[in-house]
């Protein structure tokens, strides 16, 4: 059967992102108040200013850099309180941001731009110089490239000295149509399969690398006001305040935080990057009731002596994402914590993102993920395509506003940019977007999800494609044959890359030849996608058509696991 939202249907917005935000926006917000504050040195930007700012950013886009429709800028940076005026000010001259991992590479950050045509890049003096090298690759011009902060770095100027002139745009203006079709985001996710093959600047191996999908105007306005519905009765700007420590480049601090928060005018404080200590000062401090977290931050907060040191109790409501929440670690959390209710949502890049969240007031202890979000329909099906009962497992598939669209227009078509095969792949003639994850939802409405079809690995919130990692590892001089998966690591909760290794002849089963594996992989990826660890075996198991039997290698994992807890019991 098809699944129906249980919450009020939402007024689909009609209008672009910054009318939304500004213009049309029902909240009574004072010019005065300060929306943006970073945490760390108290630096702030009212509301008034933050809008100020959006219009001549956009002014300069315009005026000195011939921005038109379909441009797109580029920003490699951890979160700043101004990270909102380059992707609004964007938006409003009528282009489109592309927010960029700041850890990535040269070569991953380098991907981005050429697989989005960014026209300028906006850095962080702390990458600045890999921007420079990124932008090489992809012929950008130094004058086209700009960084954060008040002073130049090696010739590179900061934005703030070149883009804020005295005229103010006027933010371009969206039919209720154009909203549907208007890319104000290019995002990158792993999308469903994980893959998305291509030769990158002449290098001799082949690459998987995340998927950058569109998220149109009307995707990220819908999504606002689905979450605005779930929960205005729990956060509004009268008596809360909303701690940032989520990566802005990530949806789900793009959305829930940095759209939600400004629409609702409520105060969010800005961490660069996530420390436990400022994270409990700051909260302690400013009285933060409200925050994005993910598992790792929720097992900090759970077992961590540093907590013990601070008070807390303001926090009273924080939204698990990006990664399964375990019961237990929702139990321990909420033990220490009794005044902040823990509750888990789900969703992807794909569903801008959250489409399935827990409601406030009947949060359920049981691993939920929670129920559809307003003017949602959802299925679940077998692997025919069948609707299954209530109660019975199937892969999810979601349909809504908030939806990545499947139409021509940017590029190729909305969705996976320049992969049609996958788009059309995942998102059904009916609208619906089939999530590869497999999902059993109870007679009271509530969704639990309980495995997954893709492939991917779940490591701290990131999505790693193991698929990646293989054809790095591949052209290891060292390495034969080679295989990816996620480990579950509950001390730290979450899934750890662990690579499965056939050496070349003559190649010692050793640490060291394991720690020059780990390092040949590292020196190519981001952080989070490095290898963790490293198992060697005389033969990766592949079925007859040469596919990666995962679930062979998952069950030697669990074994392996099963062996250790026995000896320790010993």
């Amino acid at each position: 059967m098809v699944i129906h939202s249980p919450l009020p249907d939402i007024k689909i917005p009609e209008t672009g992102i910054i009318q939304f935000l500004f213009d049309n926006n029902p909240h009574y917000i004072p010019q005065n108040r300060k929306v943006l504050i970073d945490a760390f040195t108290g630096e702030s930007l009212t509301y008034g200013k933050l809008k100020d700012n959006i219009l001549r950013f956009a002014a300069t886009l315009q005026d000195k850099f011939d921005f038109k429709h379909g441009d797109v800028v580029a920003i490699y940076s951890p979160n700043q309180i101004d990270y909102s005026v380059l992707l609004l000010g964007t938006i409003a001259a009528g282009g489109s941001a592309t927010p960029a991992n700041p850890a990535y590479t040269p070569k991953e950050l380098a991907y981005q731009m050429e697989m989005t045509g960014a026209k300028i890049l906006i850095a962080h003096p702390s990458n600045v110089e890999l921007a420079l090298i990124a932008a090489d690759m992809v012929s950008l011009p130094k004058e086209r490239i700009f960084v954060f902060g008040g002073s130049a770095i090696n010739g590179v100027l900061p934005y703030s000295q070149v883009f804020f002139n005295e005229r103010r745009a006027s933010p371009i203006e969206l039919t209720a149509e154009e909203t549907k079709d208007s890319v104000a985001y290019l995002c990158f996710s792993s999308g469903t399969t994980g893959k998305l093959s291509i030769y990158v600047f002449g290098e001799t191996g082949r690459y998987n690398h995340s998927n950058p999908l569109d998220a149109i105007h009307s995707n990220m306005t819908s999504n606002v006001m689905q979450f605005h519905t779930l929960d205005h009765a729990f956060i509004n700007a009268d008596k809360d305040t909303a701690l940032g420590v989520l990566p802005f480049y990530h949806m789900f601090a793009l959305s829930v935080l940095l759209h939600s928060m400004l629409y609702m005018g409520i105060p969010l404080y800005v961490m660069p990057q996530f420390d436990l200590v400022r994270f409990c000062k700051t909260v302690q401090e400013q009285k933060i009731t409200f925050s994005a977290l993910v598992p790792p931050i929720i097992l900090l907060l759970a077992k961590n002596p540093v907590v013990d040191q601070y008070d807390i109790t303001s926090l009273k409501l924080a939204i698990c994402g990006a990664a399964p929440l375990g019961k237990e670690l929702s139990h321990q959390v909420r033990k220490r914590i009794p005044t902040m209710i823990v509750k888990q949502g789900y969703g992807l890049t794909e569903t801008s993102p959250c489409a399935i969240i827990e409601p406030t007031d009947r949060v359920i202890d049981a691993g939920s993920v929670g129920v559809l979000m307003s003017s949602m329909t959802a299925k679940i099906v077998d692997e025919e395509g069948k609707e299954v009962a209530t109660g019975e497992r199937g892969e999810l598939w979601l349909k809504g506003p908030n939806i990545m669209k499947f139409s021509h227009s940017y590029i190729d078509l909305k969705g996976y940019i320049n992969n049609p095969e996958q788009t059309a792949g995942c998102i059904d003639e009916d609208g619906y977007f089939h999530s590869g994850d497999v999902a059993v939802q109870d007679e009271n409405g509530h969704f639990f999800i309980v495995d997954r079809i893709k492939e991917l690995i779940k490591y701290k919130g990131f999505q790693v494609p193991p698929a990646e990692l293989e054809a790095i590892l591949v052209n290891s001089p060292i390495v034969a044959d080679c295989a990816v998966i996620g480990v579950y690591d509950a001390d730290q909760a979450t899934e750890l890359p662990r690579g499965y290794i056939t050496l070349n002849p003559d190649i010692p089963e050793s640490e060291d030849t394991a720690n020059t594996i780990k390092k040949f992989v590292s020196d190519q990826v981001v952080h989070y996608k490095q290898l963790r660890s490293i198992r060697f075996i005389k033969e990766v198991p592949k079925s007859p058509a040469g596919k990666i039997l995962r679930k062979v290698l998952r069950e030697m994992a669990a074994e392996e696991e099963k062996q250790l807890r026995l000896k320790n019991k010993l």
